[in-house]
């Protein structure tokens, strides 16, 4: 089963301010909002084995005062050429401070409504720019050590919409999100030129500007391959909204398109 990077959208709702508007203003500040994602099969190489792939991403992202809270669950079916299908589901919930320095995860993977694996823990660095220790409740205790720069998801997001707002055209981090017992990746991302969003059928005013579509490579922490182990492409808004998303992997590629948003109230705190 494929692993899904779903905290690359870790990101959520700024406001309803335009690029001119945040390209003077401070970082970007998240509000809370909720997501649907429609998933399909956008390509498969000759000899993956794989017919059709269908299914949803729904996505929260929540202000919890002195952290942002993350829930998602990714449900795909896998159809495959010779016959048979493959059922698989992600769930992911974490808690990540505002200082980007704690991270608490937890995370379930199930195939044919059999859990496969469940990852849980807490991450901390020891300082903005610094490296850390992650540490692992499950499947078994253990710890890992996280690389100086390393980034955790929402405070990567935010990194990549301010990289964009300045004219910045690269981002390049460590990423930490806890899917997998593997540690963190190194990340690449490019960013292109702001274009006109193009939401389909969606009437939103969190859809109400422009986005600069991205694309990211992720390598295992210290590889030296020249291809990434997986890449995904998506388009931001500059309020972290995503419209368009594709995960490609080495053999074929999944992509989700934007069906409802919403803004969720925001918390008291």
């Amino acid at each position: 089963m494929q692993r899904c990077r779903g905290l690359v959208l870790a990101g959520a709702i700024a406001g309803l301010t335009s690029i001119a508007t945040m390209a003077v203003a401070m970082p970007a500040e998240l509000a809370s909002h909720r997501a649907t994602y429609k998933m399909g099969l956008a390509s498969s190489r000759s000899g993956s084995g794989m017919a059709n792939a269908t299914g949803s991403w729904t996505y929260q992202f929540a202000d919890s005062c002195d952290g942002w809270v993350t829930e998602f669950r990714l449900a795909i079916t896998y159809s495959y050429s010779e016959g048979g299908q493959v059922e698989t589901s992600t769930d992911f919930l974490g808690w990540e401070s505002k200082d980007g320095l704690v991270y608490h995860f937890r995370v379930r993977q199930s195939r044919d409504g059999q859990i496969t694996e469940e990852v849980e823990g807490t991450a901390k660095l020891n300082g903005p720019g610094q490296g850390g220790v992650a540490r692992y409740t499950r499947p078994a205790t253990h710890s890992i050590k996280l690389p100086k720069g390393t980034l955790f998801p929402t405070t990567h997001t935010i990194r990549l919409i301010d990289t964009a707002t300045k004219g910045g055209r690269l981002l390049v981090r460590p990423l930490f999100d806890g899917q997998g017992d593997e540690g963190p990746f190194d990340t690449s991302a490019q960013i292109g030129r702001a274009v006109a969003s193009q939401p389909a059928a969606l009437t939103s005013p969190l859809l109400n500007s422009k986005v600069w579509p991205m694309r990211m490579a992720f390598f295992p922490n210290g590889s030296t391959e020249s291809l990434p182990e997986f890449e995904m492409s998506l388009t931001y808004h500059p309020n972290g909204v995503a419209e368009d998303i594709e995960q490609i992997f080495k053999t074929f590629s999944l992509r989700g398109k934007l069906e409802t948003i919403e803004m969720l109230p925001a918390g008291k705190c």
